[in-house]
């Protein structure tokens, strides 16, 4: 949760504005008609006594005079003057609460406020900008991979589509990404990453600037139709540019000339429904239990059956890491594997003990240790 921990809600509607407006003028009334009755008593008459007679004249329920108004003119005046009004106000509070109801302000504003406090809860979450054909896809890699995102989109449709391709367990804003205040209500304050993924490049751009501009530190991922454009985005701020219509183009030539590497791939990063080969990524910490080892001697292989790809150490990448390579803390390592295995070697990287099968007792375990 960030400083400030508040997060604004998108501008009320104008029928909402209006019953407010009527409560306001109904409390008003009642206020005032009890303040004139109890003066007209000279304070012989209780505020409750008051209040009383003030709701029953603008009720019109006629219970009798709790206090006795006819007997003077004063009071015959006060109790008319609080009867027309009341009745004005009254009617125009019942028009504005039926409007509210009928026209789904009430639902819309419940569920602003539903979407608001899942909100201030996330921390390292994911923020999408857009639900379009890009950004459904975005939204449902991500989802598949467990993480919280936020959606943002200015077409309700989208994001209903969404919602219903995800059961309902999708945390989302109607607004313009490109507004400071949507993108402060998603949490960008506290926000892992944004992916804007919004038709138009000066849209993307946009995003961008702000973006950075009010977290510095979360990566940034945007779209962009043509390479002008993606330099440009990453001039902004953009951590990574990608250009849908280039990569479509090098996959369809890929499907004709690799076809073997092109399934393979596929196999790792979208088959979601045999859930066995993945490559993550792991940042090694200083007080990791590999750190400072050899690769050889780091513990990896004892932990989980993954495959090493890569060690990226800044600018540096070693491809097939040599068993003697020793191992730093801020270095990365890229490892294939299944989604178990994987699990194991992040917690182990992470210094946590982990509990993996026994290699030589099948179906049995063993608890590897920190250190």
């Amino acid at each position: 949760m960030w400083e400030s921990a508040y997060y604004p809600l998108p501008a009320e509607s104008a029928t909402l504005r209006r019953l407010i407006i009527a409560g306001i003028s109904m409390y008003l009334v009642c206020i005032a008609g009890t303040i004139a009755f109890w003066f007209l008593g000279e304070g012989g008459w209780s505020w409750w006594e008051c209040l009383y007679m003030v709701v029953i004249t603008i009720t019109t329920v006629g219970y009798g005079e709790v206090i006795p108004v006819s007997q003077s003119t004063e009071g015959l005046i006060v109790t008319m003057v609080v009867m027309i009004g009341g009745l004005g106000v009254s009617f125009y509070f019942l028009s504005a609460l039926t409007a509210f109801i009928i026209e789904g302000d009430l639902r819309e504003v419940m569920w602003r406020r539903k979407m608001s406090k899942r909100i201030q809860n996330l921390s390292g979450h994911y923020i999408v900008c857009g639900a379009g054909e890009v950004g459904h896809n975005v939204i449902i890699e991500l989802s598949q991979a467990r993480h919280q995102v936020v959606v943002i989109d200015v077409v309700e449709e989208n994001i209903a589509a969404l919602s219903r391709r995800l059961e309902g367990d999708l945390i989302s804003l109607v607004g313009d990404a490109t507004e400071d205040e949507v993108l402060l209500a998603c949490g960008i304050g506290h926000a892992a990453g944004v992916v804007t993924a919004l038709k138009q490049d000066r849209d993307n751009l946009f995003v961008v600037v702000t973006a950075r501009q009010l977290n510095p530190n979360l990566r940034l991922i945007s779209r962009a139709t043509n390479e002008r454009s993606a330099s440009k985005l990453r001039q902004a701020g953009a951590d990574a540019v990608v250009c849908p219509n280039t990569i479509g183009g090098v996959r369809m030539a890929s499907e004709l000339l690799r076809p073997a590497v092109v399934g393979f791939i596929d196999l790792i990063v979208r088959d979601s429904t045999s859930n066995q080969l993945s490559v993550e990524e792991f940042i090694i910490p200083e007080q990791s239990p590999v750190t400072g080892r050899p690769l050889s001697q780091s513990g990896i292989r004892q932990v989980s059956n993954s495959l090493v790809l890569s060690v990226v150490r800044g600018e540096e990448q070693y491809f097939n890491p040599p068993s003697h390579l020793e191992l730093q803390s801020g270095m990365t390592l890229v490892a294939l594997g299944e989604l178990d295995e994987l699990e194991c070697l992040g917690r182990y990287i992470n210094g946590a003990d982990v509990v993996t099968p026994q290699s030589n007792n099948p179906g049995g375990f063993v608890v590897v240790n920190k250190r």
